[in-house]
């Protein structure tokens, strides 16, 4: 027996998003090849590295979009590569969800690594454009080949990436731990897809579908097996109880750019190909698999917004608050079919500019010993950086859900599905839920707006208003008259300890613009997201999600 598949153009063309990246990714690291070399270090302390890089990968990204969006009016929706990817509505939203993440990720960087002195910008954004084309391949597979393939593409780049910080061992730590939960779940996900293959015969969706279809409704004891492993390995990519324990520990150790990236991309492409597998190719069966995906939903969105409460570093609290939002996604699973996965659809969308953009606040705050983001780095920032302050609780009300910010359509519809599928229990709890999670974003809020910096008051409260004057007049005592000369008081004025610390950590410059560019556009997207917008991107989401499996 044998088998012959010959590429064609069109299977390409249903790529091209995908081959933009990748033709990127060579050109920038191309182009740190042969970038100044001059003195020991100008490689990697010049100012162009710390700009050309990024700009290139930003315009791979822009590029990206640009196909994507073409395909989504020219294209065919038709898979490519013998079922392997697809190019359905479905797959183009979710580029457009991964691309937003990675380019506001890139735009943090700039300033980031010039500000901590990290080397190696090349392979920085190299990987970062890799993790991206990984991302893109999971959420757009429609084989379970594809689905490990790019699972394990965006794993082997996020782990270099979160322990890029050589000289911080969090950030190590962060790096290995990652590694290795990460290769546990691999596994556990690359023995289910064995399983299903050895149960259906098939590893393309539509095969394994038209198995599953035989049935008659309950799956056969070896795929009710390969299912539970594959809701694991699932379950660990989105962070979802009890398979979360990594999330707080990397998201806190990676570099804060990289966390804001992943935190959306991973959970993204991991959440899409979740509810393709879930909410279609295993449908059939889904009296099987529903209940135990249902407590896994209850426990990540309670267990999520309970163990936030009680963090008091703002990375770790995002991090926890990730997972609360994986709980809330994971509804859209439950759901299944068209609706779920459009209410997924839409609400990663709207996540990507809300958490990107709290996490590229923290980014500029961020010191090389991985402090300013814990509650001492918070506290009296409205005073110190009002700005900061200000898109910092921007970002995290709408994380809560308060209109007109993003999160509220994005909870509202995804609500909305929950209650029209007539899972009523999981809108109570999903509700309940979020009115608990409003009480650490407002305590962080509070925390910047509302107490002051004792340390840096208490050092202002030591400088004088004005120097006293020098004074050589005589003045005469009362008594015996005489003339004493007062000798000249030397006072040394101090620099405010808000600007001082300004001064020291001002190192990237004029690269902060890129920083500036990426809150800008996380600040108007949210606000967007959450006005102007909903109506029609609910419906453009509930057509790509009707195009989801064909």
């Amino acid at each position: 027996m044998t088998y012959t598949f010959m590429a064609s153009l069109d299977d390409w063309g249903r790529i091209a998003p995908v081959l933009v990246l990748v033709g990127m990714t060579l050109i920038v690291m191309l182009v740190d090849l042969i970038l100044p070399h001059e003195g020991e270090r100008s490689k990697h302390s010049g100012p162009q590295n710390f700009a050309v890089l990024p700009i290139l990968a930003f315009l791979g990204v822009l590029g990206s979009l640009a196909a994507t969006i073409t395909l989504f009016f020219l294209g065919d929706q038709q898979r490519a590569f013998n079922e392997m990817l697809g190019s359905d509505g479905g797959s183009l939203y979710a580029y457009l969800i991964i691309l937003t993440a990675s380019g506001l990720g890139i735009l943090f960087s700039p300033a980031y690594l010039r500000r901590l002195d990290l080397v190696h910008q090349g392979e920085y954004y190299a990987l970062l454009l890799l993790a991206t084309t990984g991302m893109m391949l999971l959420a757009a597979s429609t084989s379970f080949m594809m689905v490990f393939l790019g699972i394990e593409m965006l794993s082997l780049a996020l782990y270099i990436l979160c322990s890029f910080v050589g000289r911080r061992k969090m950030s190590q730590e962060s790096g290995m731990k990652y590694f290795l939960l990460s290769s546990f779940a691999s596994a556990f996900l690359l023995y289910g897809i064995a399983l299903t293959y050895g149960a259906t015969g098939h590893t393309s969706f539509a095969g394994v579908a038209q198995a599953i279809a035989k049935t008659n409704g309950h799956a056969p004891t070896l795929l009710l097996i390969a299912m539970g492993l594959m809701a694991v390995g699932l379950a660990f990519k989105v962070s979802a109880i009890p398979f979360q324990a990594w999330t707080p520990d990397v998201y806190q150790g990676a570099p804060a750019p990289i966390t804001a990236f992943m935190s959306v991309g991973t959970k993204a492409a991991a959440m899409i190909a979740f509810v393709r597998i879930f909410g279609f190719v295993l449908w059939p069966v889904h009296l099987d698999w529903q209940p135990v995906i249902w407590v896994i939903t209850v426990l990540t969105i309670v267990g999520g917004n309970v163990m936030a409460l009680v963090q008091r570093n703002a990375k770790r609290m995002l991090a926890y608050s990730s997972i609360a939002h994986a709980g809330y996604l994971l509804i859209g699973v439950v759901v299944g079919q068209a609706l779920g996965a459009s209410a997924i659809l839409f609400y990663l969308l709207c996540y990507a500019f809300l958490n990107t953009g709290a996490f590229g606040v923290i980014s500029v705050l961020e010191k090389l010993d991985n402090s300013g983001s814990d509650a001492e780095g918070l506290r009296g920032l409205w005073y110190r950086r009002p700005i900061l302050a200000g898109l910092l609780a921007f970002f995290l009300l709408g994380l809560a859900g308060f209109p007109p910010m993003a999160g509220f359509a994005a909870k509202y519809y995804l609500f909305y599905a929950a209650a029209t599928s007539g899972h009523i229990e999981l809108l109570i709890i999903g509700v309940l839920a979020s009115v608990l999670g409003m009480y650490y974003y407002l305590r962080t809020i509070t925390t910047m707006f509302m107490e002051r910096d004792q340390a840096a008051e208490a050092a202002l409260a030591t400088v004088p208003a004005t120097p006293a004057p020098a004074r050589s007049a005589r003045r005469s005592t009362s008594r015996g008259g005489t003339a004493v000369a007062e000798r000249p008081v030397a006072t040394k004025v101090m620099k405010p300890v808000g600007e001082a610390t300004a001064v020291a950590e001002n190192k990237a410059g004029k690269l902060a613009v890129f920083s500036g560019i990426a809150l800008g556009i996380a600040a108007l997207g949210t606000l967007a997201m959450g006005t102007a917008l909903p109506f029609w991107l609910v419906t453009l989401a509930q057509q790509a999600a009707a195009m989801m499996f064909k």
